[in-house]
């Protein structure tokens, strides 16, 4: 099943000199039923080609009525690359830090940033919300 698209349009541009800084994401996505189902996937920002990540920041709310959702972040080829399965979906809170293999990556291709559900929720919660800020440069 392809990944449902979430964000808003338009998305930030990769114009501008090397080193440029660039913040890509907000602002809310909302999450629907179907996102929180096993290994559904939701795009919740789009970063041009090119684009160097450096850090991250955002919160989660509360996206499952239970406690059994675990959410990864990432991206087509590495559904982890950012944030490997964590359960700050289930009561809501802060992104944690970036997984190692995230910092200074760098970009090869337009890419989608993807929620991935790695075990189910037990319902939707009351904010099934994502707001992701990803910071870094244009190389």
């Amino acid at each position: 099943m392809a990944p449902r698209t979430a964000y808003r349009q338009p998305q930030a541009g990769g114009q501008g000199f090397a080193r440029t800084k660039k913040v890509f994401g907000g602002p809310a996505v909302t999450f629907v039923v179907g996102d929180v189902a096993l290994n559904a996937q939701t795009a919740i920002l789009r970063v041009p080609k090119g684009f160097v990540l450096q850090s991250w920041q955002g919160t989660v709310g509360d996206m499952d009525s239970g406690t059994t959702l675990m959410i990864a972040i990432g991206d087509a080829a590495n559904n982890a690359r950012f944030m490997a399965a964590s359960n700050v979906g289930q009561a809501g809170g802060a992104l944690p830090a970036l997984a190692a293999g995230g910092v200074l990556y760098e970009f090869t291709d337009d890419t989608d940033i993807l929620v991935t559900a790695t075990v189910a929720a037990a319902g939707l919660g009351p904010t099934p919300t994502i707001v992701a800020l990803m910071e870094g440069y244009m190389k």
